[in-house]
């Protein structure tokens, strides 16, 4: 069963973020996620330092996913350089009256 997530990412910043991006998507869409929104807030300054970078381009997805498909998501995610950090956050169902 599907399930309503959401993904915080800190990518590693540079001239074109658009490929890391776009792998991030792949990933995503190869376990079967469907990216229902995207919130984009740009390169900031990071708190501390990860990884030699002093700058993360921050992103927002919004995805349906079965949690099955997050563990393989997850170890995609480990393996790729140019993903600094992500937390898979479970947005609870609101009910109907």
């Amino acid at each position: 069963m599907m399930k309503k997530y959401e993904l915080p990412l800190v990518l590693r910043a540079g001239e074109d973020i658009e490929p890391v991006k776009e792998s991030v998507k792949a990933i995503l869409q190869k376990h079967g996620a469907q990216i229902e929104a995207e919130d984009v807030w740009g390169t900031r300054k990071l708190a501390y330092e990860i990884d030699n970078e002093r700058e993360g381009y921050y992103l927002i997805l919004i995805l349906e996913v079965t949690p099955q498909a997050l563990e393989k998501i997850t170890s995609e995610f480990r393996l790729n350089s140019d993903i600094l950090r992500y937390l898979f956050i479970k947005i609870k169902e609101t009910q109907k009256k």
